[in-house]
């Protein structure tokens, strides 16, 4: 008897007699574990690596192997999001060249700064908001970056823009620009559209060289007072 109450014990501990005793339950999946996260995230609900474990029956340490951390949960999550407003964006405004960029920007940070759930997350975790915005390729952030570096490089290749800043930096420049403003007026609880001016003022100049001089040698024009 207590050979078969030890044994039993044992193979409750094992994945496989886990799984067996959990049969007719659907396994768990990392496409699962997003697809709650974006539901949670949708609804304004705390996203929690616990609850989420606990919710698809797997193991802390299996779901951080899964989506690597919390943040990285969320940015994939935004990107779900961001990446069809962008690409909507560049595929329903007319044209090419600046104007045709600057609109394609104005879109989609319009777009994204009127979205309930953006604007609910951004103003209750600014922290977060925040600290997501780092210059990574593999954040949500920095694949903005890159998608927006491939639009500019397209209407260079097309013969419809002429920039006079290495692409890369350009889009870095115009995103980093428009995160910050936008952000600022969401953290803020403001309505977004005069940010959105603003940033699409900097962009505009920005595309036509007009501040490429200052930005190439690092120094603003220094005031008459001082030295």
């Amino acid at each position: 008897m207590e050979c078969a109450a030890l044994n039993e014990r044992i193979d409750k501990g094992i994945p496989l007699a886990k799984a067996l005793a959990n049969a007719n339950r659907p396994q768990a999946t990392p496409l699962e574990v997003f697809k709650l996260a974006r539901k949670l995230w949708l609804e304004s609900k705390r996203i929690s690596i616990n609850d989420l474990a606990n919710a698809v029956g797997v193991s802390r340490v299996t779901l951080y192997r899964w989506v690597g951390s919390k943040d990285r949960l969320i940015e994939e999550v935004l990107w779900s999001f961001a990446k069809p407003t962008f690409e909507n964006a560049i595929r329903d405004t007319p044209g090419n060249g600046v104007e045709h960029i600057v609109e394609v920007h104005r879109r989609f940070m319009t777009a994204l700064g009127t979205f309930e759930p953006m604007r609910r997350f951004v103003y209750e975790n600014p922290t977060a908001a925040i600290r997501i915005q780092i210059n990574d390729p593999n954040s949500a952030h920095g694949r903005i970056i890159a998608a927006s570096a491939n639009h500019l490089r397209q209407q260079v290749s097309g013969g419809h823009l002429e920039v006079s800043l290495p692409v890369a930096r350009l889009a870095e420049m115009i995103t980093f620009t428009n995160g910050a403003l936008l952000y600022s007026a969401l953290v803020g609880g403001r309505d977004p559209l005069p940010a959105i001016d603003q940033a699409c003022i900097i962009s505009e100049l920005l595309l036509k060289g007009e501040l490429s001089e200052k930005i190439k040698t690092g120094r603003s024009t220094k005031s008459k007072h001082h030295p």
